[in-house]
């Protein structure tokens, strides 16, 4: 019996899902954040081998698999969510309260065993029947799915936009910890639901948009293939002690000083610190001339914990320092530096023969991309027409 041509995709997309869900737990599942994807993808490829199950009717001569697969999409949304929160949270021990995103799933599963059990033979005609069309029942559970699917990946968007504000507090350059490839794969999942979502609408409409929802299986076959492949490349720089201690004490000061920001009371976060305004002038005339003696700023990969070391306080003095201080995150106050280097090398006769890229590289910077975006916000203009400007 041959497969059709959706089913042959979905088939080495679900193989293709396994295999890396299991490459990613055993080399990569020391954090929860790996484990999260590895079930994700996991997760993946049971759907995809439930739709190819369901071409081949399988479930109706074999009814009680439907126990095996039945709630699973409703584990989807939670593991995009935990798997996004624990790479920015890194955590190394499972938590409870976890158990709180099981709980759609769970309903689910307990309506469905008590539906099966008083009317076996109409949940079993629910599912997918290209003669007979989408049941009304199938169309709900859709719904539901579409749902739930959309708010967690509301909820990771967030959580994804809250992160790329907060890496400016710790680190100086942010291109490698940026997470744009899991906010773009995000965007994607969110599409291939509202793809379904208009699917679903249309059938309402007796508007078979792609032979029963085979748009949406392509789609969500594909977005199998860049979350496990970017998942594995991109998050092992997460994976570093250094790091996760980093994100744990910025990413938990962010927690209990949200709501301050959000009201314009930026320094209240800072009351209950110990840090006296004589002391927080202490350390930053410390950390002036820190700067100016050692040139710190250079150091393209230079953290907030490292500057803070060098200084001799901790972390949290002085982010709070250059937050009060200078009004600045971290990011800015190095860059601010950077920037002041390049305009003086810039104005340099003994310089000018140099390419404006390798004064940028010399003062720190490590990408011409974020360079040249960091120079325009600090002067209004692209280094290339600052350099024309101070020569004539």
């Amino acid at each position: 019996m041959s497969l059709p041509l959706l089913d042959i995709i979905l088939l080495l997309a679900a193989v293709q899902g396994i295999f890396l869900s299991l490459l990613i737990f055993h080399k990569y599942g020391q954090y929860y954040a790996n484990r999260f994807l590895s079930i994700y993808m996991f997760l993946f490829s049971i759907i995809f081998i439930n739709l190819i199950l369901g071409d081949l009717n399988v479930y109706q001569k074999y009814p009680y698999l439907l126990f095996l697969h039945i709630g699973i999409p409703f584990l989807i949304g939670p593991s995009h969510y935990l798997y996004a929160r624990n790479l920015i949270y890194p955590s190394t021990r499972f938590k409870l309260k976890w158990f709180f995103h099981l709980i759609p799933f769970l309903i689910f599963e307990i309506i469905f065993i008590i539906q099966f059990a008083i009317n076996q033979d109409r949940l079993i005609s629910s599912s997918k029947d290209y003669n007979a069309g989408i049941s009304f029942i199938y169309l709900i559970f859709n719904w539901a799915i579409i749902i739930q699917g959309l708010i967690y990946m509301f909820a990771t968007l967030v959580l994804l936009g809250r992160y790329s504000r907060n890496i400016k507090k710790i680190f100086s350059s942010v291109e490698k910890y940026q997470l744009n490839w899991l906010r773009n794969i995000t965007l994607i999942i969110s599409f291939v639901l509202c793809i379904f979502l208009l699917e679903n609408i249309l059938i309402l409409i007796d508007i078979n948009l792609s032979h029963f929802f085979s748009m949406t299986s392509y789609l969500a076959g594909f977005a199998i293939y860049l979350v496990g492949y970017l998942g594995l490349l991109k998050s092992e720089v997460f994976s570093s002690q250094d790091i996760i201690s980093s994100f744990h004490q910025v990413m938990a000061d962010n927690e209990t000083g949200l709501e301050q920001e959000k009201t314009g009371k930026r320094q209240e976060k800072y009351i209950k610190s110990g840090l006296s305004p004589e002391k927080a002038k202490s350390y930053l005339y410390n950390l002036m001339n820190l700067m100016e003696a050692e040139n710190l700023y250079t150091d393209s990969n230079l953290s907030l914990n490292q500057l803070a070391d060098k200084l001799g306080v901790s972390a949290h003095n002085l982010s709070e320092v250059i937050n009060t201080q200078r009004n600045q995150n971290f990011f800015d106050f190095i860059n601010q530096y950077r920037i002041d280097r390049v305009k003086k090398d810039l104005t340099d006769p003994a310089k000018s023969n140099l390419k404006i890229l390798s004064i940028a590289f010399d003062a720190g910077f490590n990408s011409k991309a974020s360079f040249n975006t960091i120079f325009k916000k600090f002067t209004g203009l692209t280094p290339s027409d600052y350099r024309n400007k101070v020569s004539s």
